[in-house]
C-alpha cells in the first residue's frame, strides 16, 4: 500500500459528524486473535489480545427501510505474543511481544430489520492509526517482520450481530491489517483475524 491509503484515511473521517470525546464510553470489547498468513512463506505464530472502549456517534448517518449507517470511536489496547519456539529458530532481531495502542473511526452497516428475535447482522469497517511498541516482530529464521515504523495504520474489516432486549450485546469476525503505507522504508505489514465479544450500556 503506498500513500494513498494515508489520504484514503483521513477523508474517511469527513462524514463523522464534528465529535468531541465524552469521558464516559459507550461500550467496552475483548478480542482474541492469531496471525493471519497472507504473505506466503512467512512463519509467524502471535497471538492478540485486545481491549476496546467505544464512543458512538449521537446520530445515525444514513437509515433506509433495509440499512442503517452508523458509526463509532475504538481506543483499543493491545498484547501480541509470539509462540515460536526455538526449534523454529526465530529470528533473534525481532520481538516476541508488543505492545500496541490504537485509535480508530469505524462505519457500522446494520440491517434495519433482525435476522431473528432481537438479532441484527451488520458489516464493520474502519481505518485508524496504531502505536507499536516495537518495529521488527519475530518470525521463524534470521530476518524479522520489519514493520518500518512504530506508528501504522489500522484497516479494519469485520462481519457479526448484536443481539439483546436493547442490542446491547456484540459478537463478531474481524479481520485486522496493520501497515505504514509506504510512509517507511520498510513496510512488511502484519495482519490477524480475530473474535470479539462486546457490551454497550
Amino acid at each position: 500500500m503506498k500513500k494513498g491509503l494515508f489520504y484514503t484515511g483521513i477523508m474517511s473521517l469527513l462524514p463523522f459528524p464534528a465529535f468531541a470525546l465524552d469521558a464516559s464510553p459507550d461500550g467496552v470489547s475483548a478480542t482474541y486473535g492469531q496471525y493471519l498468513p497472507v504473505v506466503s512463506g512467512r512463519k509467524a505464530d502471535y497471538h492478540h489480545y485486545r481491549i476496546g472502549l467505544q464512543w458512538d456517534l449521537d446520530e445515525e448517518l444514513y437509515r433506509s427501510d433495509k440499512l442503517v449507517m452508523s458509526g463509532y470511536f475504538e481506543l483499543g489496547g493491545s498484547m501480541l505474543k509470539s509462540r515460536l519456539n526455538t526449534s523454529d529458530n526465530p529470528s533473534p532481531e525481532g520481538k516476541d511481544s508488543a505492545t500496541v495502542v490504537s485509535f480508530s473511526p469505524v462505519f457500522r452497516f446494520s440491517s434495519a430489520h433482525p435476522l431473528f428475535g432481537n438479532t441484527f447482522p451488520f458489516l464493520d469497517a474502519g481505518l485508524g492509526g496504531a502505536w507499536f511498541s516495537e518495529k521488527d516482530l519475530e518470525k521463524e529464521k534470521t530476518s524479522p517482520i520489519n514493520l518500518g515504523s512504530q506508528w501504522l495504520f489500522e484497516v479494519r474489516l469485520g462481519a457479526g450481530f448484536t443481539f439483546g432486549q436493547q442490542q446491547q450485546y456484540v459478537m463478531s469476525y474481524n479481520w485486522l491489517h496493520y501497515s505504514n503505507a509506504g510512509l517507511a522504508s520498510l513496510n512488511e505489514s502484519i495482519d490477524f483475524h480475530a473474535v470479539t465479544f462486546g457490551v454497550k450500556w
